[in-house]
């Protein structure tokens, strides 16, 4: 088989024609670098030129104007088109640009000239990564909590007995923080530093509290060291869950006297109050969201804890939302916030396993119920550990275990 053989019946987007001639360029794309007063150069390949290409074809024959017209419209249509090549077979094109020539003395008869180059391959979108989304989600939540802080709490100027009042619930919540820290010692990282941050808080609080943006930014970091520094997020989960009781309002603080007449020295300690508890528990939100965003799929026991845990947070975000007190800008960070949250859940689903209740009938050692489960006797450990089995060689019959899937 010649090159005669091979040559095809030219045609784009199914108009067909006739082919005059073909001509093409390629090449590399080349930086050539050259620097003043120097003899020497050198040159970086950037890759492959995309190149151009050219085709000249005619139209012919009594009906030639209505395949002109045709083929000017497949011309003109968006986007990449077949191309059937006369001699190069079969292409993806964009085109470029196009001439078309008619001429009297040549009736029947239209020329065109067509510039284009291969379509190539668009290359997949960046992903973005749904952690890397959720920890600028929260950052963003947390400058607004602290300006929201900062704009609403005040003790400059007020009466002693006001500032009193602040300083004994910032002192409750302190003390909750040095319990969680004390009470877990064996699962924090850097114990020493975060209790060190713990003390600072306690035994500056009578400055702080004349510096309500100082104050809010010094406990941010005090608390998303204490949840950043668990081992599990179970086990951080569960400090958020106490720090959301010890932040909260037990004995809300009255606006108005023993008379029964409202004041402004009362308003101002119930809007503290109200400030120290919504504004931290805002924080303590957040140090969850950045300790889940810096985690992994496997860090979760299971899909179900997962989805509780991300819809503990949603609740809380949504509490916070209702909040009558929340600026325009917190709305929209804390919105943008569970949005980002929702989603990092969902893209990590996948890599969760699914936990599923077995019930034994005989009393077998966990290791045959991890071979029988898993065909992996080396699973025991994790089998009794999930499920506070205290002796691995007996699980009493009628057990209903947790198992993973």
């Amino acid at each position: 088989m010649s090159w005669r053989d091979r040559l095809q019946s030219g045609s784009f987007r199914g108009v067909e024609f006739l082919t005059d001639s073909a001509q093409g360029n390629g090449g590399r794309n080349v930086a050539v670098h050259e620097f003043p007063l120097q003899e020497q150069h050198y040159s970086e390949d950037l890759g492959k030129s995309a190149g151009s290409e050219r085709l000249t074809v005619y139209l012919i024959g009594a009906d030639y104007d209505l395949a002109r017209d045709q083929l000017i419209t497949a011309l003109d249509q968006q986007g990449p088109g077949k191309l059937t090549h006369p001699y190069r077979g079969s292409q993806l094109i964009q085109v470029q640009d196009y001439e078309w020539t008619i001429s009297s003395r040549r009736g029947g008869f239209c020329q065109f000239t067509i510039r284009y180059v291969t379509a190539g391959k668009r290359q997949a979108p960046a992903t973005v990564s749904t952690g890397s989304a959720l920890v600028a989600a929260a950052t963003a939540a947390q400058a607004q909590t602290e300006t929201a802080f900062s704009n609403t709490f005040d003790c400059a100027g007020q009466p002693a007995f006001v500032v009193e009042s602040s300083t004994s619930f910032l002192e409750s919540a302190f003390d909750s923080l040095n319990a969680i820290n004390g009470s877990i010692a064996a699962e924090l990282n850097q114990i020493e530093d975060i209790a060190i941050g713990i003390e600072g808080l306690t035994s500056e609080v009578t400055d702080l509290v004349l510096q309500p943006l100082t104050l809010i930014s010094n406990v941010g970091a005090v608390v998303t060291s204490v949840i950043g520094g668990f081992n599990s997020i179970s086990n951080a989960f569960n400090a958020y869950s106490n720090l959301l009781t010890a932040f909260g309002i037990t004995d809300p603080i009255s606006r108005t006297a023993a008379t029964g007449t409202a004041t402004e020295t009362r308003a101002r300690m119930a809007d503290n109050q109200e400030a120290i508890s919504t504004q931290f528990s805002a924080i303590a939100t957040v140090a969850l969201v950045v300790r889940i965003a810096d985690s992994s799929a496997s860090e979760f026991d299971s899909l179900q804890q997962a989805r509780e845990i991300r819809d503990a947070l949603l609740d809380q975000l949504d509490e916070q939302l209702e909040s009558e007190t929340l600026t325009a800008d917190q709305y929209d960070t804390t919105s943008a916030l569970a949005t980002a949250l929702q989603r990092h859940i969902t893209a990590i689903e996948p890599g969760l396993l699914d936990a599923q209740t077995l019930a034994i009938d005989v009393s077998l050692p966990a290791l045959v119920v991890a071979h029988q489960q898993y065909g992996d006797a080396t699973r025991a450990d994790e089998l009794t550990e999930r499920n506070g089995i205290e002796n691995p060689l007996f699980v009493p019959a009628g057990t209903d275990l947790e198992v993973l899937l």
